[in-house]
């Protein structure tokens, strides 16, 4: 096949995924007027539809070109995430992350970064009020871990604190999530398998956006002895009965401020 041949392909292929995507924006946008109006008698799962079909943009459309519309939808499931329930203001903030992925789309073409810069910055925020900074921007932490109680937990505090949250379920995602948001703050289990968190840091403070980015280990071993092995800005936190406490003062160490009493 020539080059020529090779190029039309990748085209049809791009041309694909764009009406594709059309079609499950269009499906999405359904589900939310449903659950707005409250006239979605299977609620749960249209939802659970209007989540993989989130996903599934996130995963495949960096593939085609459209990096951006990945980040976008990985923001969008993080709000989701973050927000407890989805009201109705919640669901007119959910429409605006698939109003910018199907603008992108629809101009065929991958944006700027300074443009994404500018979607990121306008899109919608779950949680309470800014408090972790005394700047006006957003204060975004970096979660990274497995999906569970601890990540809930976490979730709660930080939320509390008036973070903006992002989600990796593994420190290879978050490594090139973190490049594309430079997150104020990174929180990262230690243990995973093939690639640890306490490597992630490392890896982190070789890229000169992100080496003075704080990173917070959470290992349920001893921490004792473990701060020669920490990158600099790093912390680790034994997660024990005393963890929350533990989290709070670490934060303030760090300079963040914070509204939990310990």
């Amino acid at each position: 096949m020539s080059e020529i041949d090779i190029q039309d392909a990748l085209e049809r292929l791009k041309q694909e995924f764009i009406d594709t995507s059309a079609e499950k924006l269009d499906k999405i946008v359904g589900i939310i007027d449903q659950l707005y109006r409250g006239s979605d008698n299977d609620r749960g799962a249209d939802f659970v539809e209007f989540q993989r079909d989130i996903h599934s943009l996130k995963g495949s459309a960096g593939t085609y070109g459209f990096g951006s519309v990945s980040l976008i939808a990985h923001r969008l499931e993080d709000y989701i995430e973050t927000t407890r329930q989805l009201t109705s203001e919640n669901l007119l903030d959910v429409q605006k992350y698939i109003d910018r992925i199907r603008e992108i789309l629809e101009g065929r073409d991958e944006i700027a970064p300074e443009r994404l810069s500018g979607i990121l910055d306008s899109l919608p925020t779950s949680g309470p009020a800014q408090t972790a900074s005394t700047a006006e921007e957003n204060v975004v932490a970096l979660l990274v871990m497995a999906k569970g109680v601890q990540r809930k937990l976490v979730t709660t505090d930080l939320s509390n604190n008036g973070f903006e949250l992002a989600y990796a379920d593994h420190p290879l995602e978050a490594f090139r999530l973190a490049v594309s948001l430079k997150p104020n703050l990174i929180i990262t289990s230690l243990e995973f398998d093939n690639l640890s968190g306490l490597e992630l840091a490392k890896a982190l403070r070789g890229v000169d956006a992100m080496s003075e980015i704080p990173v917070i280990l959470l290992t349920s071993h001893a921490v004792e002895g473990m701060s020669e092995a920490l990158p600099p800005y790093s912390r680790a936190i034994h997660k024990d009965s005393h963890f929350a406490a533990k989290l709070t003062d670490t934060l303030q160490d760090l300079g963040f401020s914070t509204t939990s009493k310990n």
